[in-house]
């Protein structure tokens, strides 16, 4: 990874915008440095992994995103969607002293609510780059967040009984993250897998995972069931099927019922 800036800095902000990714990727290809970012109170197109609508009610959360130049094959972006995860689970847990876990790929969760979530997208300009954006539940009352989610969603105001400095959380993300990427630029993936599977919640739980993409057979149905097994030194989910193991590079995951 490039070290020409800290995190965060340049740093754009705004009261309101359509999304912090896409002026994230469009000042990306007009040249941002390493570690630009782009920061709003309020989204509004939000969006999560799918293209879903991601809930950004003004002054109630952390919507950020980062633009990193990463010194990688842009097909290993997704490991970094899991590091800025495990960066999310370990801000939380220094804040608040809860416990933190993940769920594969992209999603942070306390107490068995989703707190947060990660989308990245890569492209390319004169060099490759790639935007980590991140959304935490920071002030959510519980009638802020939206029903029907698939995994319960909640808030450190929730979990903590206090409201929280959203600028507190930001500076917090952006430490452990950048601790991260020295640790993934060091070691790579495989050095930071041992942790994600510490604080990963899927493993050993019998798993629904559709619109899925597996490394092999290449000709399968979209939607696979199994047990999952953590994830491999790229990042893939082991999926143990009655079919036999799958490696499942995408996809939708919920919990069997």
């Amino acid at each position: 990874m490039s070290e020409t800036a800290a995190l965060g800095q340049p740093l754009r902000r705004y009261l309101s915008i359509h999304s912090t990714n896409d002026a994230a990727a469009e000042w990306a290809r007009a040249g941002a440095p390493h570690g630009a970012a782009v920061r709003a109170d309020e989204q509004t197109q939000g969006r999560g992994r799918q293209g879903r609508a991601w809930n950004s009610p003004a002054g109630l959360g952390l919507y950020l995103s980062l633009i990193l130049r990463p010194e990688i094959e842009l097909a290993r972006v997704p490991q970094l969607t899991m590091l800025a995860a495990l960066a999310a689970a370990r801000a939380v847990e220094e804040l608040t002293g809860l416990s933190c876990n993940v769920k594969w790929p992209n999603d942070v969760v306390l107490r068995g609510g989703k707190i947060g979530g990660v989308l990245s997208e890569a492209g390319e300009s004169e060099t490759p780059y790639a935007v980590i954006g991140i959304g935490l539940n920071i002030n959510f009352a519980r009638r802020d967040l939206p029903p029907g989610a698939k995994i319960a969603a909640t808030s450190l105001l929730i979990e903590t009984g206090r409201r929280w400095e959203i600028d507190e959380v930001s500076a917090a993300w952006l430490r452990t993250m950048d601790g991260c990427l020295r640790r993934y630029g060091e070691g790579g993936w495989n050095d930071l897998r041992v942790e994600w599977m510490q604080r990963d919640i899927l493993t050993g739980q019998r798993l629904v995972v559709e619109n899925s993409t597996v490394e092999e057979p290449a000709a399968e149905s979209s939607t696979l069931r199994g047990i999952a097994a953590g994830v491999d030194e790229s990042g893939a989910l082991r999926l143990q099927t009655p079919n036999g193991p799958r490696l499942v590079v995408a996809g939708d995951v919920r919990l069997e019922m």
